[in-house]
């Protein structure tokens, strides 16, 4: 098994790409990002928020054992993926207040180190900590929950949004890998389709 190096990895996580996804944010304050700092530092994960249902989805998360199953049975692992949209769809419906701001698909620039997203007036400033949620995909098979800290705003960008520029800290290294997992198959995909496959 090839082993990675440190600077492979970090290469590996700055390797980008420009997507929409299903994006909600929410700052949050200094004093609770710092309790939030002190739980991941000593337990590599992040404190409870109480009953979440995207957190008991995420622990019941198939997104693995769907991809072997295409492997050995596509057509019944299509059906499953169909499956469990129409339950991601239900959910939403149901729970729809989940978070305080919905998730919305958005216009991302997304690395393994960070993402930037366009927004209609955020009223963000550099330094501002954000509780991220993303999807990497428009069915939300795959949630990612982490926190980040704006690096840059840049107002009126096109269409009078504003880009927020954002470095994650800290993120899950599961997570982190799912994030540059996503980003290499997306760069092969818009490969393929610019070369007409």
């Amino acid at each position: 098994m090839t082993q990675t190096t440190p600077a492979q990895g970090q290469q590996r996580a700055f390797v980008r790409v420009d997507d929409s996804l299903p994006l909600a944010w929410r700052r949050i304050d200094e004093a609770r990002f710092q309790e939030v700092v002190a739980h991941f530092e000593k337990h590599r994960i992040f404190p409870q928020q109480g009953l979440d249902v995207h957190q008991i989805m995420a622990s019941l998360d198939v997104t693995d054992a769907l991809r072997l199953l295409e492997q050995s049975d596509p057509m019944l692992a299509r059906v499953l993926v169909r499956l469990d949209q129409k339950l991601n769809l239900l959910l939403r419906l149901f729970h729809p207040g989940e978070t305080e701001r919905p998730m919305v698909l958005t216009p991302v620039n997304l690395s393994g180190g960070g993402i930037s997203f366009l927004d209609r007036d955020p009223g963000l400033s550099k330094g501002d900590v954000l509780e991220i949620r993303l999807a990497l995909s428009v069915d939300s098979l795959t949630v990612i929950d982490c926190f980040a800290r704006v690096m840059m705003v840049v107002e009126n960008m096109q269409e009078e949004l504003t880009r927020v520029a954002c470095r994650f800290e800290p993120i899950l290294d599961t997570d982190r890998e799912r994030l540059i997992q996503y980003i290499f198959q997306r760069q092969s995909e818009l490969l393929r389709a610019k070369k007409g496959y």
